[in-house]
């Protein structure tokens, strides 16, 4: 039973998780519901087949769902939300039902209703792929209870029988859905996780600079941070390195390294980053912080890595603080740089600002 009950995502990730097994469906279930659409328009003719001739009294009826899908064709090409995508996707499945319905009125024979309704159920199951079980399901539910409404004033030859067929297709669409769901974790586990090694500096545990993808609007030099007015960036390296390096060996090096990250944890908040930028040199990314709290957060890392005991060697830091410009990190980098350039020129294990 694992395939039903796998372990679950961490409530942080739920959104993130729901929005890629969007993105990873979602050309399916678009053109399931563009199919839906057409589909319902083109089953004029089969009206007319069963009139026997060329009657006009379910065109307009099946002509109504282009209400739904023109609304649904327009947001999804504006927005990519998965939850706005679907009040729309599900907007278009109950319109071709009740297109359906509304064309089953004026035919004689209503009991061609029951075919044309487990046709949609298998519309919804595909839809449903791209939604989380937990609003898909009862979305979905909503077909019996159109099917009880319609039949107050149809009146279907089969209600019963479409009923006792419905519901088991029901059931057995959301569980079909729910492992497909529950499938798709092992794959987003798969990613992050990749991911995560993708970006992620293996000594030390913290950013590396491929973490620049994913914090950069693509194609602008701008970052990519919801809700944050100021940044304040930070370019720190260990002042002469190298010679530790000569004296102590790498393994002593490599434990200088751990040493410093963690006193730079220790003076951050969880929402700020670090980068190791490569060597002994550190990028750290200060969220919504004047420039001047910034250059007092700087002066405590150095302070706190100079009186620290790293159990190798007394060290020193020089820093470099900028203020990010809104519009090019890169520019703050280069500010920053030549600030961390002014420190070291003025004797190192100092911080100096670009402001």
């Amino acid at each position: 039973m694992e395939f039903l009950f796998p372990k679950q995502i961490a409530k942080r990730d739920k959104e993130t998780f729901y929005q890629s097994k969007y993105e990873y469906y979602g050309r399916i279930g678009h053109f399931a519901v563009i199919m839906m659409g057409i589909a319902e328009m083109i089953y004029f003719f089969t009206d007319c087949q069963l009139f026997g001739k060329i009657k006009l009294d379910t065109l307009l009826p099946r002509l109504s769902v282009l209400i739904p899908l023109v609304l649904y064709i327009l947001v999804h090409k504006k927005r990519k939300d998965y939850k706005i995508n679907m009040i729309f996707a599900y907007l278009v499945a109950h319109g071709s039902m009740w297109a359906t319905i509304w064309a089953v009125y004026f035919l004689e024979n209503k009991d061609f209703a029951r075919e044309g309704f487990i046709i949609m159920h298998f519309g919804f199951m595909i839809i449903g792929l791209c939604y989380p079980v937990k609003y898909s399901g009862p979305i979905h539910s909503l077909m019996l209870l159109n099917i009880a409404i319609s039949n107050q004033f149809i009146h279907y030859e089969a209600y019963t029988m479409m009923i006792t067929l419905a519901i088991p297709l029901y059931f057995s669409i959301v569980l079909m859905e729910k492992v497909v769901e529950n499938s798709f974790v092992q794959q987003y586990n798969a990613q992050k996780k990749l991911a995560e090694l993708s970006t992620t500096d293996q000594l030390t545990q913290v950013y590396n600079r491929n973490k620049l993808d994913s914090i950069v609007e693509p194609g602008t030099e701008a970052f990519a941070f919801d809700d944050v007015e100021n940044i304040v960036m930070l370019i720190l390296d260990i002042d002469y390195f190298k010679k530790i390096n000569d004296t102590y060996g790498h393994e002593d090096g490599d434990k200088i390294l751990v040493f410093v990250t963690e006193q730079i944890k220790r003076q951050i908040r969880s929402d700020d980053m670090i980068i190791r930028w490569g060597g002994e040199e550190f990028v750290i990314i200060l969220k919504n912080l004047s420039p001047e709290v910034g250059k007092r957060i700087a002066e405590r890392i150095r302070q706190s890595i100079e009186k620290a005991d790293n159990q190798v060697s007394p060290i020193t830091v020089s820093i470099g603080v900028a203020a990010y410009d809104k519009h090019s990190y890169r520019e703050t980098f280069k500010e920053a740089d030549k600030a961390l350039y002014n420190a070291k020129r003025k004797g190192r294990n100092k911080v100096c600002c670009s402001f």
